[in-house]
């Protein structure tokens, strides 16, 4: 613990090339430090790769990306199959990422395959950092398929039209990825090509749980020549997420005011205070019999009303 609380004389480590010292300073609570660590375990050249590559394998993070970076100063092609297990099989996006930049960084044409496929990856940083990777690499999409993942990746948007049809499979895939608004975006960019392949898109957007993303595919496939009732059969079939009627009836018969509070009305929390402090006082003059039977027979009108407040709300 001494060693972290004073500042570590890192060049004496680089002169004595104790690379293991170097290492436990990735996981320094000072950055700077973590950074410095890096750059001299880089300065320590071919004789550090095998303990970084043994330090790819740690399960803390500071360690992977500050070795990661190390390996991919260096350049040596010695590190380059293990990078490439990293950019597949680590857990974290972070990692992934970063091994991607080291791989375009150190220049070697096996990472080329492996890159490719990661254009293909749900975290939009790690695509990013896939397509800058390839083009250190300077590589050339084989086909229209390989660019449309490389603009979505690169998230050129205006070029992805210009592929025409041979777009829709790669803009199909990324659907499936986490974030909304690329979701949203890949729709618009489906309607403007406006091919009949677009079935599928169509079928996979309006069951989307996100409501922006279905009303974007009922915009744009129409576009595609779809016929209006399959985009009201597509959408029959969306999940619902909408507020449930008897749910907010239970929860205002059980807890007067509760069921407004479900349906997102803020005096809701109001009226359960109330209607509890009430009880409380009736409860002191007259027994706790009488008030409870008086506000069970109160919130059965309330959970009536809630129930049909909630029938009436639009749904998404």
């Amino acid at each position: 613990m001494n060693a972290f609380r004073r500042p570590p004389d890192i060049p004496k480590l680089v002169q004595q090339k104790d690379t293991s010292s170097l290492i436990k300073l990735l996981r320094h609570r000072n950055f700077d430090i973590q950074w410095q660590a890096a750059e001299a375990l880089a300065r320590i050249g071919k004789e550090a790769i095998p303990e970084l590559l043994r330090a790819l394998k740690t399960p803390y993070i500071d360690i992977r990306l500050g070795a990661i970076e190390a390996l991919g100063d260096i350049g040596h092609p010695d590190a380059v199959n293990d990078l490439i297990h990293v950019i597949r099989a680590d857990p974290n996006s972070e990692i992934r990422w970063a091994g991607a930049l080291m791989l375009g960084q150190i220049g070697d044409s096996r990472a080329i395959e492996p890159l490719t496929q990661l254009l293909k990856e749900p975290d939009k940083y790690v695509r990013f950092g896939a397509a800058l990777a390839l083009e250190k690499l300077k590589w050339s999409p084989l086909n229209n398929i390989e660019k449309a993942y490389y603009y979505v990746a690169k998230q050129e948007w205006n070029s992805l039209p210009h592929l025409g049809d041979t777009a829709i499979e790669p803009l199909i895939h990324m659907l499936k990825i986490s974030d909304t608004r690329v979701r949203e975006r890949i729709i618009d960019i489906i309607g403007q090509i406006g091919s009949q392949k677009a079935k599928n898109a169509c079928n996979i957007a309006l069951k989307d749980t996100n409501s922006n993303v279905r009303w974007k595919a009922m915009i744009a496939f129409p576009k595609c020549g779809l016929p209006i009732m399959h985009l009201v059969r597509g959408l029959s079939r969306r999940p619902r997420t909408d507020t449930n009627p008897l749910v907010a009836a239970f929860l205002n018969f059980l807890f007067l005011g509760m069921g407004y509070n479900y349906l997102g009305k803020w005096w809701g929390f109001l009226l359960f205070q109330i209607n509890l402090t009430l009880i409380v006082i009736v409860s002191l003059l007259m027994g706790p019999l009488i008030p409870y039977i008086g506000s069970y027979v109160v919130s059965s009108v309330f959970s009536i009303h809630a129930w049909y407040m909630a029938k009436n709300l639009p749904e998404l």
